[in-house]
């Protein structure tokens, strides 16, 4: 065994080697230089921590090595360093990886993490952003102009450096990678845009909708934020990873029409932008298709056929699960808009994806279905144990035979049932499924504390559970037990 262990350790090694050849500028660390180098140094760091194994990082390796060598050559060079989180386990532990590769900005021993896109162009830009001075001085209207012309998104302070405003200014400018930023104490530059002087003021300027937005809170970092947050996008903004990142990332709920190309779905786009003018970015609004990938993953996750497209819902992801709610009827501005007051009045019960309730249900193993789970499983009058499976399982399909016989061998206690339920095809509130077969009993007069089943998945295994935890009587069949 431990033959083999160094084997497969000595494989690791060559693909670590693979990963970056001899002449890479790509720095080595590990957990004995990583303080030294990284943490306690005042120098920049940019820091991927990957496996060898893994086929993002191998993707990634040439396109990181070119940026490394591109910054590497400026003044002063920006170091691109690699750990290898297989071998240094104490630094894996530290910076709690859980997904390779992992890239991380290091600056005066602080960090954020790097999840834009993995070129080369892409990383050094980003990382030039973080190096070179956030905010640009505007001197002349002609720079001003420029400036503005030059960037999809600008925003301009009006006030001068070395003052509270300035710094709460340059803090914020470092965060936001597709934002141009600049600052000015022009008194024609103010002129030209119409800013009284005598305060500093923030203008957002940007090539869609209303073209600009004043900031007109207090310089304060919160509300800065929120405001470029806010206005750096169009009120209708495409599904893309940065929409993403708004709503999952920081649990805002979203506006989402699903559309394709069809005339319904154009019609539907129509009534939205129509809707968003009257909502007025109180909550994220975006259209998203269900065949591109990023947009049939949220289909997915959402619960979205084809089929009913086009189709409006709000999500919330602040919460333990993910809140849906479904606009029903026709969709026109005025039902959109009532939609979201509704929403935002909680009015609205968050929506449950479930099947037809059977018109019959004979079998042995009893189905339950999103609709009947209330009345069925939560009935304190009976113990019920529950198999929360998916048809695509291949362990559900191989536990179905024992299953069945472990209902036929209990047929005959009363007020004892076995049922199934089909989780991918059905929502029930509060019942979190983290993978297939999940199996939990509900034990009469205490449906709020389910037991989840970790015993053998064999007939004697689940009997053997349901005699600890049944409530009822156990009776032995009158009929002799076959073992199977």
């Amino acid at each position: 065994m431990r033959v083999f262990a160094n084997f497969v350790l000595s494989l690791l090694f060559i693909g670590s080697l693979a990963l970056y050849g001899p002449s890479s500028k790509v720095i080595k660390l590990t957990a004995a230089n990583f303080d030294s180098q990284v943490i306690r140094s005042n120098q920049l760091w940019f820091v991927e921590f990957y496996a060898p194994w893994c086929g993002h990082c191998k993707k990634l390796a040439p396109e990181y090595a070119k940026a490394a060598k591109t910054l590497k050559a400026l003044q002063p060079p920006i170091p691109l360093a690699k750990v290898d989180a297989t071998v240094e386990k104490a630094l894996k532990e530290r910076f709690e990886l859980k997904t390779y590769p992992m890239i991380r900005f290091f600056m005066n021993g602080k960090s954020v993490e790097y999840n834009r896109s993995r070129t080369a162009n892409e990383i050094v830009n980003w990382v030039k952003r973080r190096t070179l001075p956030p905010s640009i001085e505007l001197k002349t209207v002609n720079e001003a102009e420029k400036f503005i012309a030059d960037s999809q998104v600008a925003v301009i302070l009006f006030g001068g450096e070395g003052t509270s405003a300035y710094e709460t200014y340059v803090t914020e400018a470092r965060i936001f990678d597709d934002i141009s930023f600049g600052h000015t104490s022009s008194v024609d530059i103010a002129s030209k845009y119409g800013v009284d002087l005598s305060a500093p003021r923030v203008v957002l300027f940007k090539k869609f909708d209303e073209g600009r937005a004043d900031f007109t809170g207090p310089l304060e970092t919160e509300d800065l934020r929120n405001f470029l947050d806010i206005n750096e996008v169009p009120i209708v903004q495409p599904f893309t990873t940065k929409t993403v990142k708004k709503i999952f990332s920081n649990n805002n709920p979203a506006l989402i029409l699903f559309r394709e190309d069809d005339t319904a779905s154009k019609n539907a786009e129509a009534a939205l932008r129509q809707a968003a003018e009257r909502i007025q970015r109180k909550i994220i609004i975006s259209v998203s298709g269900v065949r591109d990938p990023l947009g049939k993953h949220l289909a997915d996750y959402v619960t979205i056929a084809e089929a009913d497209i086009p189709t409006i819902r709000i999500i919330d992801p602040a919460h333990e699960e993910l809140h849906k709610f479904i606009l029903e009827g026709d969709i026109n501005a005025n039902s959109i808009v009532k939609f979201y007051e509704d929403w935002a009045s909680k009015l609205l019960k968050p929506h449950y994806r479930s099947e037809e309730i059977p018109e019959t249900n004979n079998e042995p193993v009893k189905v339950v279905v999103g609709k009947s789970f209330k009345d069925f499983v939560m009935d304190e009058r009976r113990d019920v144990l529950v198999e929360f499976y998916a048809p695509w399982c291949n362990h559900c399909k191989r536990l179905a035979p024992t299953y069945e016989a472990v209902a036929k061998r209990v047929s005959h206690i009363q007020n004892l049932v076995i049922a199934k339920i089909d989780a991918s095809a059905n929502e029930i509130e509060g019942q979190r499924v983290a993978g297939f077969p999940t199996i939990k009993f509900y034990p009469a007069n205490n449906k709020l504390n389910p037991i989840d089943f970790k015993g053998e998945r064999t007939e004697e295994g689940f009997v053997k559970f349901l005699k600890e935890h049944m409530t009822v009587e156990w009776v032995e069949s009158n009929e002799k037990h076959q073992e199977l």
